[in-house]
């Protein structure tokens, strides 16, 4: 026992007034690190765990109207009518489901992987390796609001078809190869419909090109970790590039790219900033809300003043964000290689 105590720094023969000095000098010392953290939990408290308590209070008031702070009864009659999409929000809440999954399955796996290769390529350039690094991180510093405008003049056109004033760039890009102008963004430019294919295309082409600032800065960083003793085994056993790249490279990273699979789709699931940078803040060509996220669901039902929706609404994203996160852990606890 005594030597236990020793151990733990403790003189099991310590005078009672040392005892006492001791612990208040541990009170002290624990007293001032509470002080440091406190602004922190209380902002924590104020900004996080109070809005969550509130969401799920909330969901379950039955006709729930935050500015007269009334109710008519518990139940699950909000979850009912955000699935059924029977609420009177102006949004379709499965359509909104189904563009955020997927805008994030579907840009999170493809940008990750175009990441990967174009940290591997900069990994072997030696020259210029610094500047390609800052150019390519430059679209990460800037607001995703104005990205989603600026991209938005790529696509948009301007016009009928008999009288065009501009088709936008990518539209001048396609007519090289003799294809026409096609209606991306706009409601009823070139006298064409919207397509909900061809804007969700706009949006993930988009959301690929945003993230991969951040994960090729990242991914670039890991390989220049790895050990040159595995390349040059490989290299001695006549190993090819490809080869090196997945039975050497990406096993050896797999750590860094789990963090950035699970953190792009639960990114991608909340995503709103892009969608209004390119269509407004209707997300849809026609005021429609067709482009519209569950982010994008919850704040216009905030408008709307259906509190009770948007909480339900909020409770679903963070059961699916839950239940995906969850899943990730899982299965990077069998593939990742630590």
């Amino acid at each position: 026992m005594e030597e236990t105590l020793r151990l733990r720094g403790v003189d099991p023969e310590e005078s009672p007034e040392r005892k006492k000095n001791r612990l208040k000098r541990l009170v002290r010392t624990s007293v001032t690190g509470w002080l440091f953290v406190l602004p922190a939990v209380i902002m924590m408290l104020i900004f996080t765990v109070y809005p969550i308590v509130n969401s799920l209070i909330s969901a379950f008031k039955e006709d729930y109207s935050l500015l007269s702070n009334s109710f008519s009864g518990w139940g699950f009659a909000n979850f009912r009518a955000v699935i059924t999409s029977s609420a009177t929000t102006g949004a379709d809440f499965m359509n909104c489901l189904w563009n955020t999954l997927i805008f994030a399955f579907i840009s999170v796996p493809i940008s990750t992987l175009i990441a990967l290769l174009i940290a591997v390529a900069l990994n072997s350039i030696k020259a210029v390796q610094k500047l390609y690094q800052t150019v390519l991180f430059l679209p990460y510093l800037t607001n995703a609001m104005a990205m989603g405008a600026v991209f938005a003049t790529f696509f948009k056109v301007v016009g009928t078809s008999t009288n065009i004033e501009t088709v936008g760039l990518f539209n001048n890009f396609l007519g090289m190869f003799g294809i026409q102008p096609q209606n991306w963004i706009n409601a009823y430019a070139l006298d064409q419909g919207f397509s909900e294919h061809k804007g969700r295309f706009i949006v993930i082409l988009y959301e690929i090109w945003s993230g991969l600032p951040f994960k090729i800065l990242i991914l670039f960083s890991a390989i220049q970790n790895v050990g040159k003793q595995h390349y040059d085994a490989a290299r001695i056993d006549g190993a090819s590039r490809s080869t090196i790249l997945w039975k050497i490279t990406v096993p050896l990273i797999s750590p860094m790219l789990s963090y950035l699979l699970i953190t792009g789709i639960m990114g991608g699931l909340k995503a709103y900033t892009a969608i209004v940078g390119l269509f407004g803040p209707s997300m849809g060509p026609n005021n429609d809300f067709e482009m519209g996220t569950m982010v994008g669901y919850i704040y216009q039902c905030i408008n709307d003043n259906a509190i009770g929706y948007a909480a339900a609404g909020s409770l679903i994203l963070f059961a699916i964000i839950m239940v995906v996160t969850i899943f990730n852990l899982w299965l990077s606890k069998k593939r990742v290689h630590y």
